[in-house]
This record gives structure tokens, C-alpha cells and sequence, in this order.
């Protein structure tokens, strides 16, 4: 249309259409729960959806919640309220107390808040559409796409993580991820549209908004566009990623084998002659499977399931939401124990014992626990010293060598489930039992304290599933949590003369 600038209202509507459009998120008849907060990304969002109803016809139903933390959070429904009236859309509003919902979940305030939203978008779903005609608009943009990029590249991500948000994902639609923040800005300006701010996004607390504000500036200061050129290298690496998945999915019947009773899947062995790319994608889809789930399944569980393949037959590892892999002849199992079987002891049992006078390099079992004692020795003091700087917190699984052996500190322990202690620290009573109050570790070598409970919120592990998870204690004092981390006390250290080895054996009880 003439006389139009590219910034105009109309083309940043075109825009937005015609990504719509070419990613198929919307069709006739559809139901679309738009997520709305009041921001100026969720305002844009419902009022592109709202002009976008005027050629497709589908239903737009809003959704509000209010989080119960800002004193804000009131103005900001008020606010979306009268909105709605105004474009005369029906809202549905949600009321919850985030702070109380990560408590008892014990996970993070912002994770309750995700999981409660996107309950409540398909609780609306469910009363208004059928799972074909439905879907969940969020207003992410462009800059929310590279700030996801990075963020997962920091942390160590693969192809997946590299290439950010998806804007179609199942049900959830992101229409706006072909614009940025400043096009939405002006766009709500030029059309005298106001917005709520949320002030938690001026903090740099999170991480995500030290991105924002530090690093995105600068990258666009450096090159001109970088927040483009980034979108523009998600969707090369999306279609790289398609085409891989494409590539696998020709493969996944003849590598991957499931397994109903016990269920299973062995990965075989003729995984290792494919393209490392292709090897990757069938390992995470194995890992999927078993988990039910993806989040938190990325490449480092992946490489540690590649590694596997060049060790011998009966070699674990253990991973995120009980799953195990395990080295056979034919391939690698990746089973994973279900809620209620196979518990290795009722939350009521308790094993105690004590550890004073055993015998060095004879080992002893006390329930799954394998025990053996060794003098501290290596061939020179640089393998001394490197061994003794990694500490017991890396992770390996099995033994060392034989039971005659001096240990091999190229080898040094690095499993969830065997860990060194110095023995004569830790010799005396002990007990392999499930938490109780007042337990807590010692976290560094100044002897801070954190209370067990503190540290399994720090872990995001839910509170229905701390009962299950197994600990070395000494009275309250905990020296290992069993599948995840070990207290600073009773670590080796420069002055250890004599290791106990401790491994935990799931083998023993399947």
C-alpha cells in the first residue's frame, strides 16, 4: 500500500500475518487462549490476534494470572480487564500464590508460575476446543529468541538448544517471534495502545535479564542487526534439525529396540557406525522415551550414553528421573525404575553399622553399599595433587581397578553412586537410611552449613519424592546424598592416608 513507511502500524500487522500464515499456526474455526499479562509483547499479541480474526475466522478467548507477587499484579489485571472489555474479547482470570506453589512443589517461584499458567491455558482449552482446533498463543518475540540462544549455548546445549524457541511447538503458538521488542514498542505507540511494566524485568537477577541488558545491547553495538541475524541462524539451524530428525527417524527401527516387560530400550550396537549427528539424535530420542518427558534430557546425558559404548559389558550410568543406561553385549538398556517398584528400602528401614577395623583392599557389602579400603597412593605427587583437586564431586562409575590394585587417579571416581571418603573420618557409626528433620550437610571447607531440605529445593526435587532418596548419615550429619552430591566432610585431602570407597549398587535390588 503507498505511502506507507516499513515501521508502519499496517506493515507490522502484514508482518506478523504472514508469519502466521507461512508457519500454519492458525485455521478457520481454530480456538486461540491468548496468554496476557499486560506487557507490551502480550497487549501487541492480542491486538494482532484481534485484527488477524478479521480475515480468519477462528475464536480468541484471553487468559490472565495474577502470581500474587508484585504489588502491581492488581493494576495489571484491572488493566487487562478493561482491555478486553474494551476489544470486547471474553478473559478468564486465574489467582494464584506462586511463592506457596514453589514451596510445596520445591521448585523455583518462576518455574510454579510457567507450570500454573500453561495448566490454566489448557484447562481453558479443554472446556472450549477439541485438542485439533486448539491452541496457546505467547507473545515471545525475536529478542526472547536470541536471549534463549545464548542462554542455552551458555550452558552448554545442543542443535536443539542452539536454535531456540520453535514458533509452533504442540499446541503453543508464538506469533510474534518475527518481530523485536522496539518494533513492538512502536507499533503500540503509533496506535496510542498502552502497556503495563513489569519492574522485575528491569533486575538483573535472573539470568535471562543480564542477557537483556548487558550482552544484546553490546552485540547489537559490535554489528548492527545481531538480534536478526541470530533469528535469521535459528531457522538454518531449525531446518538442520528437521532434516536430522528426518534422517533418524529412517533409522530409529532397526537401532532402537524396545523392550515391554521390563520395559526398555536397548540402543544396539549398530548405532556407532552412523554420522555422529544421527547417533546424538537416536540417543536423545531413547532418553525421551524412557523419560517421558524433555525437559532437562540434553547433551551432556547424551555424550555420557556415547561413552558408554566403548565400555565393557555391565558398565552404568545414571541419569535424571531414574534413569539407568547400562553397557551389554549387544548395545546399551536404558530402563528406568517406576514410582513403587523395586524400592530399595521402605522410608521406615534403616541400616546402621560401623566401619572401625576393616581390612584394606577386602571389600565388605552392607545392603547395596560396597565398601573397600586402600592406602592413598600414586605414582608421583602431580597425580596426587590432580586427584585431590577434582575431589569426590566428579562423576564416574565403577571401580578403580581390582581389589589388589593401587588405585588409578586417571581413573578417578566419578559416579552418582561411588564416592571416596577418608576412612579415618568417617570410620565409626553410620546409617544408610531415607532424610528426617534436621538433617543437613556441610557444603565448604569452612564448614557452612545447609539444611538437607534446603539443598533438595535447590535441586528442584519435589517433596513427594524426597522420601525415596537414600543417604550416608552420621547422626544428622549427612556425608552423601546418594544419587546426587557429598558433604565436604570426610572428602579426601592432603592429609588422607587411607580411602573407603563406597558404591551404591541399584544392580543389587533389580
Amino acid at each position: 500500500m503507498q505511502g506507507r513507511s516499513e515501521s508502519s502500524p499496517f506493515s507490522m500487522i502484514r508482518k506478523i500475518s504472514d508469519f502466521i500464515e507461512k508457519e500454519n499456526m492458525i485455521g478457520d474455526g481454530d480456538v486461540i487462549v491468548a496468554g496476557v499479562s499486560g506487557g507490551a509483547d502480550s497487549v501487541c499479541l492480542l491486538y494482532v490476534l484481534k485484527e488477524y480474526a478479521r480475515t480468519c475466522p477462528f475464536t480468541l478467548i484471553a487468559a490472565h494470572v495474577h502470581h500474587g507477587l508484585r504489588k502491581n499484579a492488581d493494576g495489571d489485571e484491572a488493566y487487562v480487564r478493561s482491555l478486553c472489555k474494551e476489544w470486547n474479547i471474553p478473559l478468564h482470570v486465574l489467582h494464584i500464590d506462586a511463592a506457596k506453589e514453589a514451596k510445596e512443589a520445591g521448585i523455583s517461584v518462576e518455574e510454579a508460575g510457567r507450570v500454573k499458567r500453561y495448566e490454566f491455558f489448557r484447562q481453558i482449552l479443554n472446556e472450549e476446543a477439541t485438542a485439533a482446533d486448539g491452541r496457546i498463543a505467547v507473545a515471545h518475540h525475536m529478542d526472547d529468541l536470541s536471549e534463549t540462544m545464548l542462554f542455552q549455548l551458555f550452558r552448554g546445549s545442543g542443535l536443539s538448544g542452539a536454535r531456540g524457541i520453535l514458533p509452533v511447538n504442540g499446541q503453543i503458538i508464538r506469533p510474534l517471534l518475527c518481530v523485536e521488542r522496539k518494533e513492538i514498542e512502536e507499533f503500540l505507540t503509533e496506535r496510542k495502545t498502552e502497556w503495563r511494566t513489569d519492574e522485575s524485568n528491569e533486575e538483573n537477577t535472573y539470568a535471562r535479564n543480564r542477557i537483556r541488558h548487558d550482552i544484546l545491547p553490546v552485540a547489537e553495538e559490535i554489528n548492527g542487526g545481531a538480534v536478526r541475524h541470530m533469528a535469521d541462524a535459528a531457522g538454518h539451524l531449525r531446518q538442520i534439525e528437521d532434516y536430522i530428525k528426518e534422517q533418524a527417524a529412517l533409522k530409529a527401527g532397526e537401532i532402537l529396540l524396545e523392550i515391554k516387560n521390563p520395559k526398555s530400550i536397548l540402543i544396539r550396537n549398530e548405532i556407532t557406525g552412523l554420522h555422529p549427528a544421527l547417533q546424538g539424535e537416536l540417543i536423545l530420542e531413547a532418553l525421551v522415551r524412557i523419560a517421558g518427558k524433555r525437559r532437562d534430557i540434553g547433551l551432556a546425558q547424551v555424550d555420557a550414553v556415547k561413552e558408554l559404548f566403548s565400555s565393557e559389558a555391565g558398565k552404568r550410568r545414571d541419569f535424571i528421573y531414574g534413569i539407568t543406561a547400562e553397557r551389554s553385549y549387544e548395545g546399551i538398556f536404558l530402563f528406568r525404575k517406576e514410582d513403587g517398584e523395586n524400592e530399595v528400602h521402605s522410608a521406615s528401614e534403616e541400616v546402621s553399622f560401623d566401619l572401625s577395623g576393616l581390612e584394606k583392599n577386602k571389600e565388605i557389602v552392607i545392603k547395596n553399599l560396597h565398601v573397600r579400603l586402600f592406602d592413598l597412593a600414586a605414582k608421583d605427587e602431580t597425580d596426587r595433587e590432580d586427584a585431590l583437586a577434582e575431589g569426590s564431586e566428579t562423576d564416574r562409575e565403577g571401580f578403580p581397578g581390582g581389589p589388589e590394585k593401587i588405585p588409578d587417579f586417571g581413573h578417578f571416581p566419578r559416579g552418582l553412586f561411588i564416592k571416596w571418603f577418608d576412612y579415618d573420618v568417617i570410620k565409626g557409626p553410620l546409617c544408610l537410611r531415607t532424610p528426617r528433620e534436621g538433617d543437613y550437610l556441610i557444603i565448604s571447607s569452612d564448614a557452612h552449613k545447609k539444611k538437607l531440605n534446603d539443598y533438595f529445593t535447590d535441586q528442584k526435587i519435589p517433596r513427594k519424592d524426597r522420601g525415596k532418596i537414600l543417604i550416608l548419615a552420621k547422626d544428622s550429619l549427612v556425608l552423601w546424598v546418594i544419587g546426587y552430591r557429598m558433604g565436604e566432610w570426610g572428602k579426601i585431602g592432603n592429609h588422607t592416608k587411607t580411602v573407603a570407597e563406597i558404591e551404591y549398587r541399584i544392580s543389587d535390588m533389580l
